[in-house]
């Protein structure tokens, strides 16, 4: 049965996503390290004691049981009751990182809407017996492989795995009933006669803060309660009624206070509450049995009216000052909507204050209103555009995971290095990179990188270094991956080339450019053995058409004997751009204004023929190329001579040239669409173009693609 996606759902995916991230970064940092120090211990434990608490609420009991089964071996570990020599932190490192994996499969499955169906006991097992062998003496070899399904024994039951210490007292402490028997809603307004209190146990009166902004409260006050169930006999917290959502905004405003029976130590109890998600602030208070503080079921001395002591503590906690909420979480698919919204803004705004009747009226008050629209519909459009623009830290982060098991698998020494995680991109752009990046970085490492022993013969050091940078230059991002590996082989390039018939021409005819960009070809592959990582040819084609998807393009240099780099330029954002409408015969073109350098009229004998019989251009001392756009596109033109037409000064990353075209008409913002797929179908040799955009008078007018004009 499909399960719909409701807001908690909404909450538990997303924040089970960040504490997956995060329990990966940490253990990748501690495996680097050689070392799990105590803060890693101790996020380790809060990731996995906030996941069993959340899978709880939700009722999702596979995903609760593995998670208490890792929280249970790092609260060994934690207490110092195992090892932590090398050998057993590469155990407990793969035995988490396979437990993370599998928890991320049963996300992605609530995620797309279905149920999360696996079944983890072999796995909670093989932690359960790992835990006892690294509280032995002896060294353990590695993590314990899966035996024999028909050996292999149940785990105990999970409720039975948590030992809490024992309280202060002699004898010790009754065992806790029941997660039923835990009063919430409307339990807690049982009659004061019912005393079910062992008044021997400690009693303590425990109040916690959530993060600013954090929202849904009182689901995360829930999951306090269901995270304290294993260390404690009684419970009583207000508000009561945790259901209702009107209980979030007493909660930010008064915070969440809980009475609770338990023979936890006091400093622990406070450690468990701090560790879990968005909890602020807490405090934990002894109260003797006969407090007035106590509600009347858990006093000595049971008061006459529960309800009139509640009563007045809500009266005195209203009196605090509610807080500002500074950070709200928004539906990615709302993003979307608003900036396809904003684009139609954008659109129909040109469509008015454009409009050849109305521009001849000539009315002053007109265009003095359009002028304050435009500059509100542009405020409106950079906050809507920020809002989406994300780091790629994230995705950069994704790739330790991948240099790591990659190396592992194949006997490498690997280093990462990433440099400009805070470049901002449009989310969707993200989106898109991921598998490009993924790919790239398995090439990387299986193809490029040498083993230990031959770099070390080659004069370099055995580790490998990979680096994976981002860095903005005007509209565009650029995505920078280099190694330091062996480089491209020309000959097996083009061996394996002619093979497969992709050649054209004789081999000594292709530059060393074109040699290279074979590899993007469908189904190359110069791998001679399928591995999990390579040779089935399809790595490199995946990442060129993602990044074609995004309007982005890929280049790469490499040098033999010293390393291979790849870069992917994409644009910021998908969606709106400030443009120059250039006219050439009956089109019209929109070039990017971040582009332009200048424009003016040229004279005929201003241009020249280099060697290759190319048009070039002096300005200012230094030599430019001409490109005439109508050649290019193969166009008529009003204007062949240079007399009569503009040029325009472009410039690339890599590049500056001069363009030629009929007329410079003025700046257009421009809302990008994608070409017709008719188009994209039956030309996919076209170049220079990267989509389209409705204009003003209903139009339409061709994006150039400055990089893809000049290199294609």
């Amino acid at each position: 049965m499909m399960r719909e996606l409701d807001p908690m759902l909404d909450v538990f995916i997303f924040e089970t996503q960040q504490l997956l991230e995060s329990l990966e970064e940490t253990l990748l940092k501690s495996e680097k390290e050689k070392n799990l120090t105590d803060d890693h211990i101790n996020e380790i434990f809060r990731v996995m004691h906030t996941v069993k608490g959340s899978a709880a609420m939700m009722s999702f009991d596979n995903l609760t049981k593995l998670a208490h089964a890792l929280e249970d071996m790092f609260d060994k570990i934690r207490e110092g009751k195992t090892r932590k020599d090398v050998e057993a932190i590469e155990g407990v490192t793969e035995l988490v990182l396979e437990a993370g994996d599998k928890l991320r499969v049963e996300v992605d499955k609530l995620l797309s809407g279905a149920e999360s169906d696996g079944d983890f006991t072999e796995l909670s097992g093989r932690i359960h017996r790992y835990t006892d062998v690294i509280m032995g003496p002896a060294p353990a070899a590695a993590a314990p492989a899966p035996p024999p399904v028909a050996s292999e024994a149940p785990p105990p039951p999970v409720e039975s795995e948590v030992s809490a210490p024992p309280p202060a007292a002699a004898a010790p402490p009754p065992p806790p009933p029941p997660p039923s028997d835990i009063p919430t809603g409307d339990d807690m307004s049982e009659p004061a006669d019912a005393d079910h209190t062992d008044y021997g146990t400690p009693l303590y009166k425990v109040r916690l803060t959530f993060e600013q902004g954090c929202q849904m409260e009182n689901l995360r006050a829930f999951g306090v309660v269901t995270a304290l169930n294993d260390y404690i006999q009684r419970l009583i917290h207000y508000p009561m009624d945790l259901e209702d959502s009107e209980s979030s905004e007493v909660i930010v405003k008064n915070g969440f206070t809980l009475f609770v029976q338990t023979g936890e130590n006091p400093d622990s109890l406070k450690k468990l509450v701090e560790s879990i998600m968005y909890v602020e602030n807490s405090s934990v208070i002894s109260l003797p049995p006969d407090s007035d503080e106590l509600p009347p079921s858990m006093r000595a001395k049971p008061a006459a009216d529960e309800k009139s002591q509640v009563v007045e503590e809500s009266k005195q906690s209203l009196t605090e000052t509610a807080v500002k909420q500074n950070f709200i979480s928004v539906n990615v698919n709302k993003l979307d909507k608003l900036m396809n919204l904003m684009g139609e803004i954008v659109t129909t705004e040109s469509m008015v204050t454009k409009n050849p009747e109305v521009a001849s009226l000539h009315i002053d008050s007109f265009e003095r209103s359009s002028q304050e629209l435009r500059k509100l519909i542009n405020e409106l459009q950079e906050i809507v555009m920020s809002i989406r623009m994300l780091p790629v830290s994230n995705s950069f982060q994704k790739m330790r995971r991948i240099v790591r098991d990659v190396s592992k698998a194949v006997g490498k020494e690997v280093e990462l290095v990433l440099i400009g995680e805070e470049t901002e991109v449009d989310k969707n752009i993200i989106d898109n990179l991921s598998d490009p990046l993924m790919h790239l970085i398995r090439n990387a490492v299986d193809h490029g990188i040498e083993k230990p022993d031959a770099r070390l013969k080659a004069g370099k050091p055995s580790q490998g270094t990979l680096t994976l940078e981002a860095r903005s230059t005007g509209g565009d991002v650029v995505i920078l991956i280099s190694d330091d590996g062996k480089g491209l082989d020309r000959k097996s390039i083009l061996r394996k080339a002619n093979e497969k018939g992709i050649t054209t021409k004789p081999d000594a005819e292709y530059t060393d450019n074109e040699v290279h960009h074979l590899i993007f070809h469908p189904g190359f592959s110069t791998n001679e053995e399928v591995t999990e990582f390579s040779g089935r040819g399809v790595g490199m084609d995946v990442v060129k058409r993602n990044i074609d998807k995004v309007g982005g393009t890929i280049s790469l240099e490499s040098t033999p004997g010293e390393g291979m780099s790849v870069q992917i330029r994409i644009p910021l954002t998908l969606a709106i751009i400030d443009g120059m409408k250039l006219r050439v015969g009956k089109l019209l073109f929109i070039v990017p204004m971040l582009s332009i350098q200048e424009s003016f009229k040229p004279n005929d004998g201003d241009v020249f023929l280099d060697p290759d019989g190319s048009e070039m251009i002096m300005i200012r001392g230094e030599c430019y190329p001409v490109l005439r756009l109508y050649k290019i596109f193969s166009i008529e033109s009003d204007y062949e001579t240079l007399d009569n037409g503009i040029l325009v000064m472009i410039s690339t990353d890599t590049t500056t040239f001069c363009l030629f075209v009929d007329e410079l008409i003025g700046e257009q913002q421009a809302v990008i669409k994608p070409l017709p797929e008719y188009i994209q179908k039956h030309n996919t040799g076209m170049h220079g173009l990267g989509g389209c955009a409705v204009l003003g008078d209903g139009s339409i007018s061709l994006i150039i693609d400055i990089n893809t004009l000049v290199t294609d």
